[in-house]
């Protein structure tokens, strides 16, 4: 086993609170903070938009594109449809509108087709005008998809739930959970740091309530490995040196027990290193499971690997509470 379990310092999400907390990292990965006054959409546009969900980004960024040729189109209606050639002006508003926002496509895309033409100056101002702003839109759009696609983020799936369970053919309790590669490139000399953090009440000398966070390093039967090509269990063996020996899980969830997993790789696609980080509260943790081999050897004697039964688990014989 790895070095001794110790109590260590605040690694960076505070240790006292005036109220009970929830958990530090959320399911999706996320830190339960909430801030204020940090920079805004306008100030740091490229940092929210290169770091947003793909369903958000596609919308904010055709929301813009869209937006910004309806008004052109509106100008184009206001300064006078008849000063364009090729569109025929009508007594319909929805025709008009239409002609005009075909135009402003065509200008912000500097697509030009030849069927319309600005024939004033004024439509051939205001034309120029809306082709430097798509070429602007363009190259930041074209700039935020090749950042977002380069982004170095490794693809580690965490089981759904750490268990406590039996460590091999012994009768010792052991704190296990599983993690996995979603996708098929190479990862190489992945490194894990387990600590947990547990709550509890504490009165100061002015006889006030705090709640305070203590962590301790949690140390594993393995740390580190060369690579991952199948999956990977991390084991803490709950002995005497433990932090969570002789205690109960009701005892954990009333104290908020959180393990925390700091997680560094080398990615061989990006040719550098990555981190992950995940958490296991309390609640989810399973006591007398164990995990079921995800992998076999088919009759060609090639390793079949179950990338979505790294969750799979059963119950634990012999195992007592």
């Amino acid at each position: 086993m790895s070095d001794k379990t110790s109590k260590i310092q605040d690694p960076g999400v505070g240790v006292q609170y005036d109220h009970e907390t929830k958990r530090i990292i959320n399911s999706n990965g996320s830190f339960n903070v909430r801030r204020k006054g940090t920079a805004n959409f306008v100030r740091d546009a490229y940092h929210w938009l290169i770091s947003i969900r793909w369903f958000p980004f596609v919308i904010v960024v055709g929301s813009v594109i869209l937006s910004t040729n309806i008004i052109y189109a509106f100008l184009y209606m206001a300064c006078g449809l008849e000063d364009i050639s090729g569109v025929i002006v009508s007594d319909s508003m929805g025709d008009n509108f239409t002609q005009a926002l075909f135009f402003s496509v065509q200008t912000f895309t500097t697509v030009g087709y030849g069927a319309m033409a600005p024939e004033s100056n004024v439509i051939g101002i205001i034309a120029s005008i809306e082709a430097f702003n798509g070429l602007l839109l363009s190259a930041f759009s074209t700039g935020i998809l090749y950042g977002r696609f380069s982004r170095p983020l490794s693809k580690i799936i965490f089981s759904k739930n750490a268990i406590i369970t039996l460590f091999k053919d012994t009768n010792k309790k052991s704190l296990q959970f599983r993690i996995i590669n979603k996708r098929a490139n190479t990862l190489l000399n992945l490194r894990a740091s387990v600590f947990i953090s547990i709550q509890e009440p504490i009165t100061t000398s002015e006889g006030k309530e705090i709640h305070k966070r203590n962590f301790f390093d949690l140390s594993l039967e393995r740390s580190k490995i060369m690579f991952m090509p199948l999956s990977w269990t991390l084991v803490h063996m709950i002995d005497e040196q433990s932090p969570l020996y002789g205690i109960t899980q009701e005892e954990m969830i009333k104290r908020h027990a959180e393990v925390l997993i700091t997680l560094k790789v080398y990615d061989e696609t990006f040719g550098q290193d990555t981190y992950t980080y995940h958490s296991y509260y309390a609640t989810d943790f399973l006591e007398g499971k164990r995990f079921i081999r995800n992998f076999q050897v088919d009759d060609e004697g090639d390793i079949i690997l179950n990338v979505n039964d790294v969750h799979n688990i059963e119950d634990q014989p012999n195992y007592q509470k």
